[in-house]
């Protein structure tokens, strides 16, 4: 009998399989492989069941050995770490709320701010979009009745068609920029 024939070797090599069960196939066979080796070097031809022991002690539990081929092994993300895609309907109307409330914000209508907060609402309840990209497009929206304001407040002594067509344009742009960045930073829906 050889020492990977002693039934100590095989019940060590049999729990060191079962446990590594999550391991690639081809992966799990290499480290059986390796192991068979080096015990055949460690145990030999020997029978004594104190022998084999103290060599199977030697090179670890298999629960440690298995530990280590975990830890050897690229992380592959699992379906809870994977970015959460949202139906692309909610995507649009979160960007179309969002979009609306520049034009409609100028009117200064109630539908505007109901838009506003609805779309606020669905993008910071969304795990599709990072906290960077939430906090971008917050910000151009927000930003968007601060600069009417601002652009009436500093050319209400000299307020004509051009000015009149600059704040109407910054109060478009400014919401539509942060539509078209949520369009763009939404993952793509199978």
């Amino acid at each position: 009998m050889t020492g990977t024939e002693h039934p100590l070797v095989t019940d060590y090599l049999a729990t060191i399989e079962r446990e590594a069960s999550f391991l690639p196939a081809g992966r799990r066979e290499e480290l059986l492989a390796d192991l068979r080796e080096h015990l055949a070097v460690a145990v030999g031809d020997e029978e004594d069941p104190e022998t084999v022991r103290t060599a199977l002690e030697r090179l670890g539990s298999p629960s440690a050995i298995v530990a280590a081929a975990r830890a050897e092994e690229p992380e592959t993300p699992t379906a809870a770490d994977a970015p959460k895609e949202q139906p692309r309907a909610r995507t649009v109307v979160t960007a179309v709320l969002l979009g609306i409330t520049g034009l409609a914000g100028l009117a200064g209508s109630l539908p505007a701010v109901a838009a506003l907060i609805v779309g606020l609402v669905l993008l910071w309840t969304s795990d599709a979009w990072d906290r960077g990209t939430k906090v971008l497009a917050t910000a151009l929206t927000l930003a968007t009745p601060v600069v009417v304001a601002l652009g009436g407040f500093l050319l209400a002594a000299r307020f004509g068609p051009t000015e009149l067509l600059v704040v109407l344009l910054v109060g478009i742009a400014l919401p539509a920029t942060a539509a078209v960045r949520l369009l763009r930073a939404q993952p793509k829906t199978a």
